[in-house]
């Protein structure tokens, strides 16, 4: 049976897109100085603060006069996912090929 690299790829990337569009509105909200107590802004950064977690600690937040914050970990981490889902489809493009090579 032939692994489904296509459909591993095509459905990869969405959820990879899913989670950039979030951190992209968390990188939003932080920078205008959303209130975090609000519901959808607390249920937003609570989502996402998974997805960053990875990421902490390799900068600090740049705080702006109007109350907004500049988000460096969270841009390292739109920087550092779509990096790390392309190594990832390398890995499967060369297992593929080998299991290809076996097969004939």
């Amino acid at each position: 049976m032939r692994f489904p690299r296509r459909a591993f790829v095509k459905y990869t990337r969405y959820i990879l897109g899913f989670f950039e569009m979030l951190l992209g509105l968390r990188l939003l909200l932080r920078l205008l100085g959303a209130n975090p107590a609000a519901p959808i802004v607390d249920l937003l950064y609570t989502l996402t603060n998974i997805v960053v977690a990875p990421f902490r600690g390799i900068f600090s937040d740049i705080y702006l006069r109007g109350g907004g914050i500049f988000d460096l970990v969270t841009i390292a981490a739109m920087i550092g996912y779509p990096i790390i889902v392309y190594l990832i489809f390398e890995l499967v493009n060369i297992i593929a090929k080998d299991k290809e090579a076996e097969e004939i």
